[in-house]
């Protein structure tokens, strides 16, 4: 074999390592190359799977919430029907009370009307003893009084020597004399309270001291 023909296998093996390292090269940078594909697309998949995750608990705590606020609003609307109905009951409680305050009043009066009736229709006969008739009247008189005075706390008031009160007395007439202060010296007509209110004020007279 020639020089010039060991030149030229010589080249021909080296170009031949030549491109075998350049391919070496090419699948070293391919499959770094990969690698780093590999990694990334394991990092997107890691952030897309914690943010589903982010998203799946987000939701379930709102879907916590929307049940928390529709059980709160269920409740708001049964504490408010149990109000309506509460409104309603103490209304027509509040009617009947007024409808049949007097019962008790009415029911006490018709025992004492029973013995007016009576009264009356001895009255009406002729063998009727006066003074026997006067005594009923005045202890029917008495029932009603008593009726009055003990059990339901009316007070009469209204006498002479009274000083005079214009809240609670009427004056009808004035007299000026020798008196240290406006008082009571003549009543007309009696006044009556129910405890500390006035149901009917007393009409009287009433003395002035002179100046």
């Amino acid at each position: 074999m020639s020089k010039n023909d060991s030149i030229k296998e010589a080249g021909i093996d080296e170009n031949a390592d030549n491109v075998v390292n350049e391919k070496e090269i090419d699948a070293e940078e391919i499959e770094g190359s990969n690698d780093e594909e590999i990694k990334k697309d394991a990092g997107e998949k890691k952030k897309k799977d914690a943010l589903l995750k982010e998203i799946e608990e987000l939701k379930s705590a709102s879907q916590a919430k929307e049940k928390e606020a529709a059980d709160y609003l269920d409740k708001y609307r049964r504490v408010l029907a149990e109000m309506e109905n509460l409104r309603k009951r103490t209304q027509a409680d509040k009617q009947d009370f007024l409808k049949y305050a007097n019962f008790n009043i009415v029911s006490d009066f018709l025992v004492i009307l029973d013995d007016f009736q009576r009264a009356i229709d001895a009255g009406k006969d002729p063998n009727t003893d006066l003074e026997s008739y006067v005594s009923g009247i005045e202890l029917i008189e008495k029932q009603i009084l008593d009726l009055l005075f003990k059990k339901y706390g009316v007070k009469k008031y209204g006498d002479p020597g009274e000083e005079f009160d214009p809240n609670i007395h009427q004056a009808v007439m004035m007299e000026e004399g020798d008196f240290d202060k406006e008082e009571i010296v003549e009543v007309f007509r009696k006044g009556y309270m129910l405890h500390d209110r006035v149901v009917r004020s007393a009409q009287v007279k009433v003395g002035k001291p002179i100046g």
